[in-house]
């Protein structure tokens, strides 16, 4: 009976996802298996930045990755709706249905090749950046990553071999997606934008940059091809962005700002900014929305979970609230369609604090019945379970450092069980070619999404 009510329950929570989406093909819970592809910095190739399990390229070619049976397995999976752990980023929300904010909805615009090729390719191929923002680490600012003189133990490098394999692939696609690190000061992007507009002048290339980098170079790449730009900005007060985006200058990022806009336009393709809400912006938020509705900016948030201290999903109870009320309360124009979307971004936002909101209470009210159990046995135990699974003592000092970071709010039973199926080779590479605070906000991410 019990089996027959959860079946039930789920029934109706997969009618209500559907009822929410804008695509009529709604057979699986996510596209990016059957349509996406992305590209890391380290050779590893997921369908989306939230999937946390990845193939390398360092050991197969591109085609057998996206052909192979672990992708078909996925494939599988979303057709049934039975949705992975390494898609738990997606799957929270959607059991909490909060639907605005699972991600695997931003892939239900594709229209997918019949063939079987991907339509999407996501690169975020280095960390080269100029930057040193607050919310990054040094997996993607190689300015942070010489700031804490981090080198990762292994490197891969996207050469021409890896161009050659992109060659079968780029005809059939329609959309790319370009990040960073800062993607203007990454030499081999430029290579693949002059190959795909060569072998396909009509795909979309959708690149996302700090705005700081604006130069001939820059200029003559967009001039040639189909270049949607969206501005990281965070803040349009000069200090605040300062405290954010550190090694910038807001006046000199907005007149770069206004020659994204103004190409893009000529163009005909599309502008847009986004935001990473936090504890230093939260208040600004409103503010901005207003501004991008008067200017007809598309406005986009990301989901900031790290650094914990810095993220709102951390923050007390009653001063959640505060942030809370404070979007309840702020009136905006809705006189276009930009800002009618951009309304319904900020509602999700709101909602998404309000689901964090609860999960606050009861994390903390977990943490008070358990904690006798917490401290320092789960903690313990955790540390132990890692150690095993990557099979290497010397990374036991490292190790335990991580594990006894992470805040007691976020030591609990469910993050011990979901490292125990965690993958091992993930694992492995996260303790091998990431520094002690990079790791350390990963696995608070994976804790409170547990």
């Amino acid at each position: 009976m019990f089996k027959f009510l959860l079946n039930r329950k789920f029934k109706k929570l997969k009618k209500s996802y559907n009822i929410s989406r804008n695509s009529d093909d709604r057979n699986f819970f996510c596209k990016a298996p059957f349509g996406a592809l992305r590209f890391h910095r380290n050779g590893s190739v997921q369908v989306c930045c939230h999937h946390i399990d990845y193939y390398f390229l360092k050991n197969r070619s591109l085609k057998s990755i996206w052909f192979g049976k672990e992708m078909q397995t996925l494939r599988k999976q979303m057709l049934s709706y039975k949705i992975p752990d390494s898609c738990n980023f997606c799957s929270n929300p959607f059991l909490q249905e909060d639907f605005g904010n699972v991600a695997a909805l931003s892939f239900d615009y594709l229209e997918l090749n019949k063939n079987g090729y991907p339509v999407l390719m996501d690169f975020s191929l280095s960390n080269t950046c100029n930057l040193a923002c607050v919310m990054c680490d040094a997996s993607l600012s190689s300015r942070i990553q010489k700031e804490r003189n981090y080198e990762p133990e292994e490197k891969f490098v996207y050469d021409t071999n890896f161009l050659k394999q992109l060659d079968e692939f780029i005809p059939f696609l329609k959309y790319a997606v370009f990040t960073g690190g800062e993607p203007f000061l990454i030499n081999i992007y430029y290579s693949i934008w002059e190959r795909m507009i060569q072998l396909n002048p009509e795909i979309n290339i959708n690149v996302t940059t700090n705005g700081t980098i604006f130069n001939q170079k820059v200029v003559d790449i967009l001039n040639s091809g189909r270049f949607n730009i969206t501005v990281s900005i965070d803040s349009f007060v000069p200090e605040t962005y300062s405290q954010i985006r550190k090694g910038a200058v807001l006046a000199e990022t907005f007149k770069n700002i206004e020659q994204f806009e103004r190409i893009c336009k000529q163009r005909g393709t599309q502008f847009s900014i986004t935001i990473c809400p936090m504890r230093i912006n939260a208040k600004e938020i409103p503010e901005i929305i207003q501004t991008c509705n008067e200017k007809q900016w598309i406005f986009n948030y990301n989901i900031v979970l790290k650094p914990w201290n810095l993220a709102l999903w951390s923050l007390p109870f009653s001063e959640l609230n505060d942030i809370i009320k404070f979007y309840e309360n702020s009136k905006f124009e809705n006189n276009n369609e930009v800002a009618q979307q951009n309304i319904k971004k900020f509602n999700n936002l709101l909602n998404l604090l309000k689901i964090w909101q609860n999960k606050v209470l009861q994390l903390n009210s977990q943490s008070s019945t358990n904690s006798s159990r917490k401290h320092p046995e789960l903690r313990n135990e955790i540390i132990e379970i890692i150690l095993i699974k990557i099979g290497n003592s010397r990374y036991k000092n490292l190790v335990e450092n991580v594990v006894n970071s992470i805040p007691d709010i976020l030591i609990k039973k469910e993050f011990s069980d979901f490292i125990k199926r965690y993958p091992d080779y993930i694992l492995k590479n996260e303790f091998k070619n990431n520094d002690l605070e990079t790791i350390i906000d990963h696995f608070c991410i994976l804790a409170f999404n547990t």
